[in-house]
C-alpha cells in the first residue's frame, strides 16, 4: 500500500479486528472510506471488490413536504428523503462496533446510521429532526457574520462572513458541511426524519472551519471534494438500514436537485504518450490489465486506450494522471535505476546568489566560539541615536506597521548591541552576517556586512578573530589606522583596517555615551567589515613542495615602546628577508614581546652564521624605526 502511495500509518486491533490508519494525500477523498482503500489493495492485490449495492428504495407510503432552496456557489448537489415511524434506540452491537472501530463514540441507530454510511462510502450525510424544520422549508446561503450558532454536540460558536448556512423560515439550524444545530438534531422522541446528502464548495468549507478552529470528519472530507455522483447510493444505504434498525418508512420521493449531471467521462490513454512520460516500456497487456483493476473499463483502440472514470475518482482530469496510476500499481520499485541526463546551464540564472564566501565566514565565526544570531533590518529612530547614528541618514519607510520598525539600518552593529543586552550572561560573542542599506551617488544600495560584538574578554582575545579572518583570506599589506569614523566606537579605542583606500574592517571599543544609552557595563568591543571588499582582496592560498632541507626556528624578545602598532613588527620581520619562511607573535609579557621566526632555505640547510646574520639586520631595523630593545632574559 506504502508503496503505491497509500501509506499506513498503523495497524491496530479493535474488537478483534485489523485497523488500518491510513494517510490521506489532498487528491484522493475516496481513500477517506472503507470502500475506496478496499478499492485500492484489490488493485494493488488484483482480487475484486466485494460490495453489495443497496436496495432499491420502496414508493413512499405518503408524501411529507419539504422544500429546499439552493445555491448553486455554495451547493452542486442536494439530495434528501423523509421517512417517518422511526424508534430511536441504541444500534446494534455490530453497529456500535463498526463505530468503535473508527475510533468515534456509538450515539443512536440513526446518527450511527449516518456516520457508518461516511465511513463506509466516504460521503458524509446529516439527519435532521423533520419536526423541528419549521416551515418544512430549507435554505443553504452565506452567513452575515456574528450569528450564533449552537451544534448538535452543545456548543457554541459565533459564525464568521460567508460561512455555510442552513436556515428554515424562521432560524439557522446547520452549520453546513462541518457540524449540525442542536436546535434540528436528532433527539430521543423524534419519530420523523429528513436524510440529506449534499456536496458543498470545499473552498468555503475550509475557511469557515480554519476560522472557527472547528475540524471534523465530514469537514475533512468535504475539503477534498467526496464522490458527487455517489451521493443516491448514500442516501439510498442510509435509509435502507433506517428501515432495518429504526423501522422507518420511505414518506416523500427522493429529492435530487442539480445543476448538472454526474457521470463518468472518458480519457484516452496512448502507449507513445504513455512511455514518453513514464521513460519506460510497459507491455500493453499488463497496462490494460492495471486500468481493468483500477475500474476504468479500458476499451483498446488504435494506439491506445478509451478509459471510462468513475465519479468518485475526481483526481483522473488529464492524460498524464492514467499514465502515473499504471505507474503506481506497477510498481515505481520495477524502474531501472538511471541518472538523470543533460548539461547544466554555464550561465548564471538570473538573481543567483553564491553565499560560498559568507558560509565560509560564518565558519571561521563558529569555529572561533562566536554565534551566529538574526536581527531584524528595520530599526526605530530611538535605537538610532542611542546608537549614535542619525535618523536622516536612513531610509524611512512610507508606510512603516509601527514606530519601532521604521528605517531601513546602515549598519549591524545598532542591531546587535540590544541581543548583548538581551542575553544577560558574563561572557558573550555574537556575530551576524546580512544586509544593510548604504546611500552610494544619492541612492541606496544593499551591502552585505558582518559584525560582531562581545563582552567578557579581552581586547586581544578580540582582535585575534580580525587576524584570523584576514590570515584565512590571505589578506596583507593592509593599513591600520587609528582614526575610525564609525559614530559607535570609541574615539581613542577603535581603528580601521584599509587596503587600497578600501575600508575592510571597522573594530574598537563600544562608545561610552553608546554604552550609557543601553545601560550596559564593562568593556564592550565590536567590529564590522564589508563582506564585497574582503572578497575582493581574497588571495587563494598557493601550496608549495615540502622543503627538503629543515627550518631553523628561534624566539626574538624585543621590549617595545608603548603603542607600538605589532601588525608593522611582523610584517616587517616577514618582509625583512626571503629566508624567513614564517613569524608570528608567541607571548606577551608587560612591554616585552616573544617573536617566533622560522628561517628556511630550500636550497640548502642553513648555518647559524646564516641565521645570525639575518637576526642581527632585523634587531637593527627595529631599534633604529620602532626604538626597540632586546631582552637579554
Amino acid at each position: 500500500m506504502t508503496e503505491a502511495g497509500l501509506t499506513c500509518e498503523s495497524v491496530k486491533e479493535i474488537n478483534g479486528e485489523q485497523v488500518l490508519d491510513v494517510e490521506v494525500t489532498a487528491n484522493r477523498p475516496d481513500w477517506m472510506s472503507v470502500l475506496g482503500v478496499a478499492r485500492e489493495v484489490a488493485a494493488i492485490q488484483g482480487l475484486p471488490t466485494k460490495f453489495n449495492e443497496p436496495k432499491k428504495l420502496p414508493k413512499p407510503s405518503k408524501s411529507l413536504p419539504i422544500k429546499l432552496n439552493i445555491d448553486f456557489e455554495l451547493f452542486d448537489r442536494w439530495v434528501g428523503v423523509v421517512m417517518t415511524n422511526i424508534q430511536i434506540k441504541p444500534s446494534p452491537k455490530w453497529l456500535q462496533d463498526k463505530i468503535l472501530s473508527m475510533n468515534a463514540r456509538p450515539i443512536n441507530n440513526i446518527i450511527d446510521i449516518t456516520n457508518y454510511v461516511m465511513y463506509m462510502l466516504g460521503i458524509p450525510m446529516h439527519a435532521f429532526d423533520y419536526d423541528e424544520i419549521r416551515g418544512t422549508e430549507m435554505t443553504v446561503l452565506k452567513a452575515k457574520g456574528g450569528e450564533d450558532f449552537t451544534s448538535v454536540d452543545s456548543l457554541s460558536y459565533k459564525l464568521p462572513k460567508d460561512a455555510m448556512i442552513i436556515r428554515d423560515t424562521e432560524r439557522l439550524i446547520d452549520l453546513a458541511g462541518i457540524k449540525g444545530g442542536l436546535n434540528s438534531g436528532i433527539k430521543n422522541e423524534t419519530n420523523k426524519v429528513f436524510l440529506h446528502v449534499t456536496i458543498n464548495n470545499p473552498v468555503s468549507i475550509r475557511r469557515t472551519s480554519i476560522k472557527l478552529g472547528l475540524r471534523s470528519e465530514a469537514s475533512a472530507i468535504y475539503e477534498r471534494v467526496p464522490d458527487k455522483g455517489g451521493v443516491l447510493r448514500a442516501l439510498t444505504l442510509a435509509a435502507n438500514l433506517a428501515m432495518e434498525l429504526a423501522g422507518g418508512k420511505i414518506s416523500s420521493e427522493i429529492i435530487d436537485i442539480k445543476k448538472s449531471k454526474f457521470e463518468p467521462w472518458k480519457l484516452i490513454l496512448t502507449f507513445e504518450r504513455l512511455n514518453r512520460v513514464l521513460g519506460i516500456k510497459i507491455p500493453e497487456k499488463d497496462v490494460f490489465k492495471i486500468l481493468s483493476k483500477l475500474n476504468f473499463s479500458p476499451l483498446k483502440i488504435k494506439g491506445g486506450i478509451d478509459c471510462t472514470i468513475p465519479t468518485y475518482r475526481g483526481d483522473i482530469k488529464i492524460e498524464e494522471d492514467l499514465a502515473e496510476e499504471v505507474a503506481r500499481i506497477y510498481g515505481y520499485n520495477k524502474f531501472p535505476m538511471t541518472l538523470p541526463s543533460g548539461a547544466t546551464n554555464p550561465l548564471e540564472i538570473p538573481y543567483y546568489f553564491d553565499d560560498t564566501f559568507i558560509n565560509g565566514l560564518k565558519e571561521m565565526m563558529v569555529a572561533s566560539g562566536y554565534t551566529e544570531t538574526m536581527t531584524l533590518s528595520l530599526l526605530s529612530k530611538e535605537l538610532i541615536e542611542k546608537a549614535g547614528g542619525k535618523a536622516e541618514n536612513h531610509v524611512k519607510l512610507i508606510n512603516p506597521v509601527s514606530s519601532d520598525y521604521e528605517y531601513l539600518r546602515t549598519s549591524l552593529v545598532p542591531s546587535l548591541i540590544p541581543a548583548l543586552k538581551l542575553n544577560n550572561t558574563e561572557k558573550l560573542c555574537l556575530f551576524e552576517i546580512d544586509k544593510v542599506y548604504q546611500k552610494n551617488s544619492g541612492k541606496f544600495d544593499e551591502v552585505y556586512k558582518i559584525a560582531a560584538i562581545t563582552r567578557g574578554i579581552t581586547f586581544r582575545q578580540f582582535k585575534s578573530i580580525i587576524d584570523l579572518i584576514l590570515s584565512r583570506l590571505n589578506i596583507r599589506n593592509y593599513k591600520v589606522e587609528f582614526d575610525s569614523t564609525k559614530s559607535y566606537l570609541h574615539p581613542s579605542i577603535s581603528s580601521s583596517i584599509s587596503l587600497n583606500k578600501k575600508i575592510l574592517i571597522d573594530y574598537g571599543q563600544l562608545h561610552p555615551e553608546v554604552l550609557e544609552g543601553f545601560k550596559l557595563d564593562g568593556e564592550v568591543f565590536v567590529f564590522e567589515g564589508d563582506v564585497s571588499n574582503l572578497k575582493l582582496f581574497t588571495k587563494n592560498s598557493v601550496f608549495k613542495s615540502v622543503p627538503e632541507n629543515p627550518p631553523q626556528i628561534e624566539d626574538l624578545t624585543l621590549v617595545l615602546p608603548e603603542k607600538t602598532r605589532i601588525g608593522e613588527i611582523l610584517n616587517l620581520v616577514s618582509d625583512f628577508s626571503n629566508l624567513i619562511d614564517h613569524v608570528e607573535l608567541k607571548d606577551v609579557y608587560k612591554d616585552s614581546y616573544t617573536f617566533r621566526i622560522w628561517y628556511q632555505d630550500a636550497e640548502k640547510t642553513l648555518t647559524n652564521l646564516d641565521v645570525e646574520n639575518i637576526r642581527n639586520g632585523i634587531i637593527a631595523f627595529v631599534k633604529t624605526k620602532f626604538g626597540a630593545t632586546i631582552n637579554e632574559g
